[in-house]
């Protein structure tokens, strides 16, 4: 019996712990999605991390800031409202108190060694009074020196601190007897707006005025680069310049290219090469109107460019630009269903993975950057050929 007992004990514990790692799972799932942040090999994690679970799981220098600038910051916040630093002052002790309280119970039936002990179930409780515990002790933490009106917070992870004047932090806070509502940030909260230009029937004059309106006035830095936000407006709308400038010449390529589509695989190459040119002008050409209409130069956004990527999450703001200036303008066809176009992404980039591997694989050393603008090449090349679908 004690057996059976203890198995249903382990099961319900191992479902609890199950449902609880779900729910989590779950959040961190959508917080990646809300934040919009570049996050590598998330998906598919090594299973090795499991073999050293605890210190993996243990913070990161730099995140334990997290953990105690943040309850310091708000205690100080509160110091002057004494409606809230008194329930302030009552939460700590009675928090201080219960997690003592917990420890000390949880130890004496460990040391006991009491049967009833689900293990699984303390476990996850000492985790969260760890997490509670450490923000108790990060408030009861000073700094020589340290008064009413000056607090210092040393950075962990690094060699610097910071020095705030409590009394200008103070000024800066109102209390009001009102509690907004609450939402979860999305990847919009984080980007840089801008409006969308219609680059159909519409003249390139126009357009440049456009674009230079809904950038407005350029931000710089003391270091003389654009600020983010004028660095992202102007970035993407030369992009759409130029897209809008060689759309002729986007047409007429796949129709030169067809020409040689599965005969001449050489002078396929050198048509999409001199294409690859002709587009690379095309932007030049493009970047420079926008830029002398702007008063800038082309060294100044690349400097900007240099110092804002060092940004993970500017990267991924860019990345989606770029994946949104390589939708084409317009509607989709009707025809062209779901279904319909899976298939054909599937088919066409097989077929161009296929001749790729087996024609230009020698031809990658002159120019290895060109792989995967010339693979896209083949597959759409290969939708025109076999379904008279463009490019576009």
């Amino acid at each position: 019996m004690l057996k059976k007992s203890n198995n249903k004990s382990l099961k319900e514990s191992t479902d609890k712990l199950k449902d609880r790692i779900a729910k989590l799972s779950e959040g961190a799932e959508q917080l990646v999605k809300d934040t919009g942040m570049p996050v590598q090999g998330s998906s598919n994690p090594p299973n090795d991390l499991l073999e050293n679970l605890i210190p993996e799981c243990d913070d990161h220098v730099f995140w334990l800031n997290f953990k105690k600038a943040a309850p310091m910051l708000f205690c100080a916040m509160i110091e002057d409202n004494e409606e809230v630093k008194r329930v302030r002052d009552m939460s700590f002790m009675e928090e201080l108190i219960k997690v003592k309280s917990l420890l000390g119970l949880m130890g004496a039936k460990l040391n006991q060694g009491d049967a009833s002990v689900d293990i699984i179930e303390y476990s996850m409780a000492t985790s969260m009074l760890e997490n509670k515990f450490s923000v108790l002790k990060s408030l009861n933490t000073t700094v020589e020196g340290d008064n009413e009106k000056k607090m210092t917070l040393n950075i962990q992870g690094t060699n610097k601190s910071v020095v705030i004047d409590l009394e200008k932090f103070r000024q800066c806070i109102t209390f009001e007897d009102r509690q907004p509502s609450e939402r979860n940030q999305t990847a919009a909260d984080y980007m840089t707006k801008v409006e969308e230009i219609d680059i159909t029937n519409i003249t390139e004059e126009e357009f440049v005025e456009r674009a230079c309106a809904n950038i407005g006035d350029i931000k710089k830095t003391q270091n003389k680069t654009l600020e983010k936000d004028s660095f992202i407006k102007i970035f993407k709308y030369t992009g759409d310049f130029a897209k809008l400038r060689s759309q002729s010449i986007k047409l007429a390529a796949q129709e030169e290219r067809c020409k040689y589509f599965g005969q001449d695989h050489k002078q396929y190459f050198t048509a999409l090469q001199k294409t690859v040119n002709e587009e690379e002008k095309a932007y030049e050409a493009s970047s420079q109107i926008i830029f002398d209409k702007l008063s800038i130069s082309p060294e100044m956004f690349e400097r900007s460019q240099q110092h804002l990527m060092s940004d993970p999450s500017l990267q991924m703001e860019l990345f989606n630009i770029g994946i949104k200036m390589e939708q084409p303008p317009g509607k989709a066809p009707e025809e062209l269903k779901k279904e319909l176009v899976v298939d054909l992404v599937k088919q066409s980039n097989d077929f161009a993975f296929d001749l790729f591997k087996k024609e230009y694989l020698d031809t990658m050393q002159q120019d290895p950057m060109i792989m995967p603008v010339l693979i896209s090449a083949i597959a759409h090349d290969w939708v025109f050929k076999n379904h008279k679908w463009t490019e576009e």
